[in-house]
């Protein structure tokens, strides 16, 4: 009974807070979702031409994250693998429209949905 208790309060708080707080999103048919939007920027790194390291030697892969935005699990229901999402952020922030790759539930109630260029072709690649 607390367990179940505890677990709708921190449902009902993670929803306050991300629809207070959080970054919008939109959905391929025009729904709305709100959630927390990263995206890392590794260009500097990878375009250096001053230190003359080639890629592979310059970077941890170890440390390399995709775009992520976490939404609670009952939003990202809806969202599936291949969906285009459009993170409604200025660019220079990292919005854009973007492809699902995949979902990583954390298991209490969020979901990382791991985002990859819209343009990229991947679906074939096993």
């Amino acid at each position: 009974m607390a367990a179940d208790r505890f677990r709708e309060r921190a449902a009902r708080m993670d929803r306050v807070l991300i629809d207070r707080l959080g970054d919008q999103a939109t959905l391929e048919d025009g729904t709305t979702i709100r959630g927390a939007f990263v995206s890392p920027f590794l260009g500097a790194q990878i375009g250096a031409k001053a230190s003359g390291f080639r890629l592979g030697a310059s970077i941890n892969t170890d440390q390399i994250k995709e775009p992520t935005f976490t939404v609670r699990s009952v939003d990202a229901a809806n969202v599936k693998r291949g969906a285009f999402i459009t993170i409604d952020l200025p660019a220079v922030d990292g919005g854009g429209r973007y492809k699902m790759v995949r979902p990583e539930p954390d298991g209490a109630g969020m979901v990382d949905l791991i985002l990859g260029a819209d343009s990229e072709r991947s679906d074939d690649i096993k």
